[in-house]
């Protein structure tokens, strides 16, 4: 019930720096444990561990993101 309760999820704006592992996922499309298993394995991903919390710094997250895109076949004929 309390998911019921809950405000939706908001697209981070440009003042957000970091995101929470949830969000990290739901922006990849990922889920929260290949995000830790791809940063344990080196990929920067821009994880920031304060105490127990899991945090991404969404600059970073984003840049690798967008070196994992591969480009559509309209795009490699220009």
């Amino acid at each position: 019930m309390i998911a019921d309760i809950r405000p939706a999820p908001t697209a981070p704006t440009s003042e957000v720096l970091a995101v929470d592992q949830c969000e990290a996922a739901r922006l990849t499309g990922l889920s929260a444990k290949t995000l830790g298993r791809l940063a344990d394995a080196g990929e920067p991903l821009g994880r920031l561990k304060i105490g127990r919390r899991v945090l991404y710094y969404l600059p970073t997250l984003t840049t690798w993101l967008a070196s994992r895109a591969v480009p559509s076949a309209a795009e490699g004929t220009r």
